[in-house]
């Protein structure tokens, strides 16, 4: 059976302040496990609120191709090895006003659904969720001595300052099949009778920590594993929705199907 898989991208910005131009960029190991390899053309189609991005048969006539493509809004593209230093490997890159005509625009943040010969990409729009505010993250893994791989869940970025998740809060989080609920708890609690709270409620007690990674300024971050995620039944690799206001994050399984997938 053919494997469906999906990756979290945004429409990046190329050309300069003085012709600025939209960009999407695909780029990894997983293009030639879908037959994008280096030298392969890929004709690129606008569709409500994203594109469709098809391998073309090696046996098509460039001239005609290009031509019914330009009619159609669209572009072609030609798959390419890069070198370039942490972004090396396949990759095509596709640019241009033309990639307005898919509902698109610099910044937005887009889910590209993938499977052989075919990338079918998507805005994220937070209101065909139901959601007010909403970010998508990726459940991934960390591996322990003498044990299986084991889900995490990783959120980070300054949007939690916002929301009151700062550095050193507390939160409790709550887990049901499908879902995590984590609700700030007020600064200064009472730390014996918060762990009593939690554990008569089977909640998990949370840290925001520092990103340990960025070296300039500091970032909250909030990181879940253990059975919290096992009872949520998240896995590595899949996608997350979190919507969030002040004091409340909310994480759940993306339903693709609302996208427009």
């Amino acid at each position: 059976m053919t494997s469906v898989n999906y990756q979290l991208l945004s429409v990046n910005c190329t050309g300069g302040a003085a012709s600025p131009r939209p960009r999407i960029a695909f780029r990894g190991d997983w293009l030639p496990e879908m037959g994008f390899v280096s030298g392969a053309l890929v004709q690129a189609l606008p569709e409500p609120d994203g594109f469709v991005f098809n391998l073309c048969n090696e046996n098509v006539n460039y001239s005609d191709l290009f031509n019914s493509t330009k009619k159609k809004g669209g572009g072609l593209i030609r798959v390419y090895t890069s070198e370039a230093k942490g972004h090396g490997g396949p990759t095509f890159v596709t640019s241009g006003k033309y990639i307005y005509s898919g509902g698109l625009k610099m910044r937005d943040a887009i889910i590209a659904k993938y499977d052989h010969g075919m990338i079918r990409v998507r805005k994220i729009d937070p209101r065909k969720l139901g959601f007010k505010n909403l970010r998508l993250i990726m459940t991934t893994y960390i591996t322990r001595k003498y044990a299986n791989v084991i889900p995490k869940v990783r959120l980070c970025g300054d949007w939690l300052n916002e929301i009151g998740f700062t550095i050193d809060s507390l939160a409790t989080a709550a887990s049901v099949l499908g879902g995590i609920t984590l609700n700030l708890q007020a600064a200064d609690p009472e730390y014996n009778a918060l762990m009593k709270y939690a554990r008569g409620h089977r909640m998990k007690i949370v840290q925001v920590y520092k990103e340990p990674h960025n070296r300039g300024e500091q970032q909250p971050c909030i990181g879940i594993t253990g059975s919290c995620v096992d009872t949520a039944g998240f896995k590595p690799g899949d996608t997350l929705a979190a919507s969030y206001d002040y004091g409340v994050i909310k994480l759940q399984t993306l339903d693709f199907k609302k996208l427009g997938f």
